[in-house]
């Protein structure tokens, strides 16, 4: 029993630097993509709308979603996860929580990538006619998000399962005595 404890303890402290992460990345998200903002010209537009519409939109939709994350590491403290084995109501709240914050990376991973493929197709030719120099592509951005969440969804589902082999052995145990 105590080996499953440890290990549910680690996964939740596990959990806890992972959901940071992904909160700090939806804080920097947009920094990558800054000099995109305020373009004028109707050459630029697409860039425009790429920038204000799908890039902000998105890092919208993704801290709402790091909140959650948050969320989970408040009731974790709450519910007492990291010094006692979880009770049936911190189990089924946590784990629905956590089942939340794996289709949110889900949804992130895949909207990332569709953003991603919508950004490499944007004309940036006439950046220069609004003062900007030669423009690269900055792709790591995309990158680092694609390993965040997937780092979400394995860090969410270990501390689920853990949280779960506690529950059941506390109870086996007890029933046993």
């Amino acid at each position: 029993m105590q080996k499953l404890f440890r290990v549910q303890k680690i996964t939740a402290w596990v959990y806890t630097v992972t959901a940071l992460a992904v909160f700090l990345y939806t804080l920097v998200f947009m920094t990558e993509y800054k000099d995109l903002f305020g373009l004028k010209l109707k050459q630029n537009s697409q860039i425009s709308f790429f920038h204000d519409s799908v890039l902000q939109t998105f890092n919208r939709q993704i801290f709402a979603l790091a909140l959650l994350g948050i969320l989970v590491i408040v009731f974790s403290f709450f519910l007492e996860i990291f010094s006692k084995v979880p009770d049936m109501f911190a189990l089924v709240a946590l784990t629905a929580l956590l089942a939340a914050g794996i289709g949110g990376a889900v949804y992130a991973i895949t909207n990332i990538q569709a953003v991603e493929v919508f950004y490499r197709g944007l004309d940036f030719q006439y950046l220069y006619l609004e003062g900007m120099a030669e423009y690269e592509h900055k792709l790591t951005t995309f990158r680092v998000g694609t390993g965040v969440y997937l780092l979400q969804i394995v860090s969410c589902a270990a501390y689920g399962a853990a949280m779960a082999a506690s529950h059941v052995k506390f109870k086996k145990l007890s029933a046993a005595e």
